[in-house]
Formats: structure tokens, sequence, C-alpha cells
């Protein structure tokens, strides 16, 4: 019992660790998503089940149905590694992965390593990409967000992804602009 409590502790500070955790963009070697550990009951699903052997990070490569997910908990989880989970909690686990990281949502690219970047943005060069480039699909936005640096890439990725033509050390050099102008922590 005691050991159980241990890992359950293990996996909760893992988590916390890895949701407010991050490392400036010219210091990843490969950019990974930023999934936020959810509240409610998937929260203890996932901190019971999932986390001990990987981040939740890792649900965002995927955009799958619910047949694709049950498929993946059986055959990885389940065959693979003897993991057990209730039927309850099968369920609440599906339902999250479902609503999360459905085939509506874009996957997040494997492939992508961030580039280091000795070049920056100043903020007329950053405002002309950014309507160079975005308004060819949509009035300009990033002005109404606020996002961390891994979630400006995110979503710079996710426009590349959609059609839009950016290369990869323009990603970096507008993520580093959109972190340090539009990033979480304002300079006020």
């Amino acid at each position: 019992m005691r050991w159980r409590v241990f890992q359950v502790l293990l996996a909760m500070i893992v988590a916390a660790g890895m949701t407010t955790f991050t490392l400036p963009a010219v210091a990843q070697s490969a950019a990974r998503p930023q999934v936020k550990l959810p509240e409610g009951p998937v929260r203890s699903v996932l901190l019971k089940n999932c986390v001990s052997c990987h981040g939740i990070d890792d649900y965002a490569f995927h955009a799958m149905d619910r047949k694709g997910w049950q498929e993946l908990i059986n055959t990885l989880h389940k065959e693979q590694r003897g993991v057990v989970l209730s039927r309850r909690d099968e369920r609440i686990l599906l339902n999250y992965l479902e609503e999360n990281f459905g085939t509506e949502s874009v996957p997040f690219p494997r492939n992508y390593v961030a580039s280091e970047i000795t070049e920056f943005f100043d903020n007329p060069q950053a405002r002309i990409f950014l309507e160079g480039t975005c308004t060819e699909c949509h009035e300009l936005r990033v002005f109404e967000h606020r996002k961390d640096v891994p979630g400006w890439r995110a979503l710079v990725l996710d426009m590349r992804e959609r059609g839009a033509s950016i290369a990869d050390l323009d990603i970096e050099k507008l993520v580093e602009w959109l972190g340090r102008v539009r990033g979480t922590n304002p300079v006020e």
C-alpha cells in the first residue's frame, strides 16, 4: 500500500513539473506540444494510470477517433504493459482523448526540430511578416492572446500544417517575438 501511495505521489510531482517547466526556445532541441493537465475526474485517471510511463503531451501527436484511441490503449497499454483500467476510468479517458485529440484536432508534427536562431524580429519586421502571412487566410488575431513560447510554437506549426507558407527559421523568429511581446509574463 505504501508503495502505491509513493507511486501516485511521484506521478503527481512529475505531472506538476511537466506542466510548469519549459525551456527557452533556443535551448530546446525538439519542439514538443504542451498539454495542460486537465481538472476533474480525468485528472485522477491520468495520474493513476498514464503519467508514470509517459507524459500527457504525447497525446497531442495523435488525432484519432474513439476506436483508434481504444486500439492504442488495448495494444500498447493493456497487452504490452499490462495496464489494468476499470471500465469507468477507461470511459473517462476515452472521452477525454476523443474530445481533445480526436479527428478534428491537428496532430503536433513529430519531425519538427526547433532551429536555433541568431537573428530576431523587431516589432516592424514581425508586424510585416504577420500581415503578409496570416492575413492570407484570416484577420490578424495574435494580439488578442497571450501564450508561452511552446504555446505560440504549437499555434504557428498548426497554421503551417493548415497551409501557411512559413520556413523553419521564420517559425522560430516569430515564436521568439510572440513569446517576448505576447508572452504570458509581459513586462509592464
